[in-house]
C-alpha cells in the first residue's frame, strides 16, 4: 500500500525531531547492578541461543529477561505476545499495541539489540523505552547506544562475552 510508506516517513520524522532533543538532554547513564533486561531481536529462533548466552555469560535469570522480536509480517506459525510489527505503531511514533505500552511502562537496568538490521520501528520503540543502559551492535545508531560492540551480528557468543567484560568493567554484572 503507498500508506505504509507515508507512516514509515511519518515515524522517520517523529524519530528525527525525538533523537535530537534526546541528546540534548542525555541523562546520566545508571550505576545500579542489572536485575532486569530487555532483549531486542528481529530473529525468533535465535531465542533459545540468546537466552542460553546470556543466562550462562552475564548470569541473568530466564524470569528478569523481557523479550521484543520485531518482524515486519507474522506468520501463522510465528504468534506470540513477544512479537511486534509495523501494525503495532501508528503515526507520527504512537504505539498502538496494548502489549507494546505494558512492556515500555516498566524501567529496565539494561537493553540488548541483537538486530542485524538498522530499523526505524526498532530505533522508535527504543526512543520510548526506560532503560538505565542500552548495548548493541556497532553498525546501529550509534546516538542510541551507551555501547556498541564491533563485531559481526551473526557472532552471539562473541558480542556477549564482549557484554560482559564491558559490564564488568561499569560494575554493572
Amino acid at each position: 500500500m503507498i500508506f505504509t510508506g507515508f507512516k514509515r516517513k511519518s515515524n522517520q520524522n517523529f524519530f528525527n525531531r525525538r533523537q535530537s532533543k534526546l541528546i540534548k538532554k542525555k541523562s546520566v547513564v545508571s550505576s545500579r547492578k542489572i536485575k532486569n533486561t530487555l532483549v531486542i531481536c528481529d530473529d525468533y529462533s535465535q531465542k533459545e541461543k540468546i537466552q542460553k548466552e546470556l543466562v550462562e555469560t552475564l548470569r541473568i535469570a530466564n524470569n528478569d529477561i523481557v523479550w521484543v522480536f520485531y518482524q515486519q509480517k507474522i506468520t501463522k506459525e510465528l504468534v506470540s505476545d513477544e512479537i511486534i510489527t509495523p501494525k503495532d505503531f501508528g503515526w507520527y511514533g504512537k504505539i498502538k499495541s496494548e502489549k507494546l505500552k505494558n512492556i515500555l511502562t516498566n524501567k529496565y537496568d539494561l537493553l540488548i539489540n541483537y538486530s542485524k538490521i538498522d530499523n526505524i520501528y526498532i530505533n522508535v520503540l527504543l526512543l520510548h523505552c526506560k532503560v538505565g543502559f542500552k548495548a548493541g551492535f556497532s553498525h546501529l545508531d550509534n546516538r542510541l547506544y551507551d555501547l556498541l560492540i564491533n563485531c559481526k551480528s551473526d557472532y552471539l557468543s562473541l558480542f556477549t562475552k564482549e557484554l560482559k567484560k564491558y559490564l564488568t568493567i561499569l560494575k554493572k554484572v
